[in-house]
């Protein structure tokens, strides 16, 4: 054999070698764009990611001094700004070959604050990561809550869409998803949230539920953000506000609280209509007087 052919055949296994090693890394999880960003932005932006490190050294420091459970160091990352967004990203999802703080209580308080730091970026790209966080291994409730409200707040079509299907997972992991799901607005999102309340679930299910009525209708959350759905605003905080009613009119104590500070939250133009629609069905029971009550609330609403 020619030292030219012993040249090409050399070349060929390396090509061979690097295909088998593509096939090898190649992933079906979704990420794979994202991966391509962050390699993208370690060559055109390295500085960002040296900001990012600089930041995650104080970590350390802020888990020791906490006062709660879990150290708050999201603002570490949200002052750096957009370009910390695919830093932020290889930290989150594809973080096995970083340095990591030594204390477990420190990894979880990274990690949840990263989420919180690009989830606010409210980056559409982002959606595969905050689906794979939701369905896939992550255990740690934390961080399953903030990728929860992280997907919510995208409030595009296709996170309620998402929201939707993920609510449904059986136990912590859908109800956690519940919980979150009033930071998308958008009226299919409303319509899912009342149909579960109208369905008379356990009296802490229904705490949750109103909580997410009263986030997804809520009057100030309306008038401060840029939702992407502002036409579908009167008809959104108009089932929410239905779905509340009647809810309250079912529950009593601590629920019955709940879908108040909801209803006040709401503050739907239809409300006091349909609270003395319901006195007059009520007329002569119960929850009459309790009904005048609420009415005046309203009328006379804090949260306005």
């Amino acid at each position: 054999m020619t030292r030219h052919e012993i040249r090409g055949l050399g070349a060929a296994l390396m090509l061979l070698c690097a295909s088998a090693a593509a096939q090898t890394t190649g992933s079906d999880d979704g990420l794979d764009p994202l991966r391509a960003e962050v390699a993208r932005a370690r060559r055109e932006t390295p500085q960002a990611f040296a900001a990012l490190e600089e930041a995650i050294g104080r970590v350390e420091v802020l888990d020791s001094r906490k006062r709660g459970t879990l150290a708050s160091v999201s603002p570490l990352f949200t002052q750096l700004g957009p370009q910390a967004l695919w830093p932020m990203v290889e930290r989150i999802a594809f973080d096995a070959s970083l340095a990591q703080p030594a204390r477990a209580s420190a990894q979880l308080a990274l990690k949840v604050g990263l989420v919180e730091a690009a989830g606010a970026l409210k980056d559409p790209r982002l959606l595969p990561l905050w689906k794979d966080l939701l369905e896939g291994a992550e255990e740690r409730r934390p961080v399953r809550r903030v990728a929860a409200v992280a997907l919510a707040k995208l409030d595009s079509p296709e996170a309620a869409q998402l929201l939707l299907a993920l609510s449904r997972q059986e136990g912590a992991r859908g109800a956690l998803v519940r919980e979150a799901m009033g930071q998308c607005r958008r009226l299919v999102i409303a319509q899912a949230l009342a149909e579960a309340l109208d369905a008379r679930p356990e009296p802490v299910e229904a705490r949750r539920l109103a909580q997410a009525l009263g986030d997804v209708g809520s009057a100030w959350a309306w008038k401060t953000s840029q939702t992407r759905a502002r036409a579908e605003e009167g008809e959104v905080r108009r089932v929410a506000a239905q779905s509340l009613l009647g809810a309250w009119l079912r529950y009593e104590g601590d629920v019955r609280q709940a879908l108040t500070h909801a209803l006040l939250r709401v503050d739907a133009q239809e409300t006091l209509a349909l609270i003395e629609a319901a006195r007059t069905r009520e007329s002569g029971g119960g929850d009459a007087a309790a009904l005048a009550s609420l009415a005046e609330r309203l009328r006379n609403n804090p949260l306005r």
